[in-house]
């Protein structure tokens, strides 16, 4: 088999089951995976609009407001018009979101704990370069750079997972 070809594979194959895992643990929650991610996002980086969400997700539709729409009517996020422009309208986790998105990450956590048992004190780097120059050629370059700072910012301890 061509090496990269093999390599493309496996990296969609992992994609399959990291989707099929983080589902599987988000669904006690009453969550699907994107709409964890969403949760996540959010608490990340808002309060924040529509667009600068969807500019934060890789989506299959590319935009996210259906998979909004059903975390406002679920009580987890809301919708508010900004008070510096009141034609923007932000969007911002209610408590009960608050709440749910620790528990989401916590979820997500566990699942990232399990890859680390599994791979060992393997050295990930000069994979996640390969991958880094690999995305710099697609539509998602600016988004996971995007979401690698808000994680960092977030907790310096993220880099040492990165």
């Amino acid at each position: 088999m061509d090496p990269l070809f093999e390599f493309a594979l496996s990296v969609k194959a992992i994609h399959r089951e990291l989707e099929r895992q983080t589902n599987d643990a988000m669904r006690p929650l009453g969550l699907t995976g994107p709409q964890a991610d969403a949760l996540l996002v959010i608490g990340q980086a808002g309060p924040l609009s529509l667009k600068e969400l969807g500019d934060l997700l890789i989506a299959e539709a590319g935009h996210p407001s259906r998979l909004v729409d059903r975390l406002v009517d679920a009580g987890l996020v809301e919708r508010r018009a900004a008070s510096a422009d009141r034609r923007r309208v932000e969007l911002s986790l209610t408590s009960r979101g608050r709440r749910l998105q620790k528990r989401a990450a916590e979820a997500r956590e566990g699942i990232l704990d399990l890859a680390r048992e599994l791979l060992g004190d393997r050295d990930l780097k000069p994979v996640v370069q390969v991958l880094r120059d690999l995305v710099q050629y697609t539509q998602f370059s600016e988004l996971v750079a995007r979401r690698r700072e808000l994680l960092e910012a977030e907790a310096p301890s993220a880099r040492a997972h990165s």
